[in-house]
């Protein structure tokens, strides 16, 4: 296989060598999303709906832009919140629930404790949207062209492929216009937003962390591949259409994406016997990120656990180190 255009080793071979090849290693990431537009200066929002929770005030929301005529959303805020204080953006996960998105915000399915639930008690406020294909926008979004599920995941993909774009481009673009948006939001402090997700919204973190320096902290939950060994496992099937992005493999890997975290907090949990995360891969990362954390003086601020005996899933001792790692923002 051909070898990335970024040399990993030498790009780490010093903190200044480094520090002169992230933003090179950005913007060429940005590169391989394809055509996107510009993010707005300013994020419009309307408000369909505000209720009481037990913890706090939710609202219903939808995002516009030039781009995109309205990305449902969920925001929440903890009632006696002291403002402006600590926000997360919530992505949710793939799991082939189509029908889910942003409601995974409620379900305690998939995780020990809600997310809302989770973060209103912890004293956060916390932004979760609709992803391409996914609760509201599943079959709606005009370039799904009404197709619905995964048919319409693959529509998405074909249209943006043709544009010049890609769907997972397009994803982390509406992530980024979320965050702007909750930058917005009086109840927020700009500095102290984390990213945090499960699976898919693992892998939207990693990616957000890479490419927004203003994000404060993130944590990644059952999934961290590394590409080229998800190919040495013959495993590209176990991954939705959106996961893959044109010419991304002759350019880098996840390891140095993942670096662009530093020295920014960043924890990464996964199973050991999660086939979606091949172990070779999860350990190569964990290498290759570790030394750039080092390379800072931050060793602490980059972990990873593989918690052996689990696959796909997230159990309640991750879910408390995700609590633990959010609370120093």
């Amino acid at each position: 296989m051909t070898p990335p255009i970024i040399d990993f080793e030498a790009a780490t071979s010093g903190l200044d060598h480094w520090q002169s090849q992230r933003e090179e290693l950005r913007r060429g990431l940005h590169q391989r999303l394809g055509h996107l537009p510009a993010l707005p200066s300013e994020v419009q929002s309307e408000t369909i709906d505000k209720r009481n929770h037990a913890c706090g005030v939710i609202e219903k929301l939808r995002l516009h832009s030039a781009n995109n005529p309205g990305i449902p959303a969920w925001f929440a805020t903890p009632r006696n919140l002291k403002r402006p204080g600590p926000a997360v953006l919530w992505c949710h996960w793939h799991g082939g629930e189509y029908s889910l998105g942003k409601q995974e915000l409620f379900e305690q399915k998939h995780t020990p404790q809600s997310p809302l639930q989770c973060f209103l008690e912890m004293g956060l406020s916390i932004l979760c949207i609709d992803a391409y294909g996914f609760g509201e926008r599943n079959g709606q979004d005009p370039e799904s062209c009404g197709d619905h599920d995964q048919e319409g995941e693959h529509s998405l993909f074909k249209h943006f492929l043709w544009q010049g774009s890609s769907l997972w481009g397009r994803m982390l673009w509406d992530d980024r216009l979320a965050l702007r948006y909750l930058q917005q939001r009086p109840e927020v402090d700009s500095k102290r937003i984390a990213a945090a997700g499960l699976s898919m919204g693992a892998t939207r973190t990693q990616w957000l962390m890479a490419l927004e320096e203003s994000l404060a902290c993130g944590v990644a939950m059952a999934c961290m591949v590394r590409y080229r060994d998800l190919m040495h496992a013959r495993a590209l099937r176990l991954h939705g259409m959106y996961f893959y992005v044109p010419g991304l493999l002759e350019y880098c890997d996840l390891e140095s994406i993942m670096a662009l975290s530093a020295p920014r907090p960043l924890l990464c949990l996964n199973g050991a016997e999660d086939l979606l995360s091949p172990a070779a891969g999860v350990a190569t990362v964990e290498q290759c990120v570790s030394k750039v954390y080092d390379m800072y003086g931050q060793k602490d601020r980059f972990r990873s656990d593989v918690i052996p005996a689990m696959e796909h899933e997230c159990s309640p001792a991750m879910w408390a180190a995700m609590r633990s790692w959010i609370s120093q923002i």
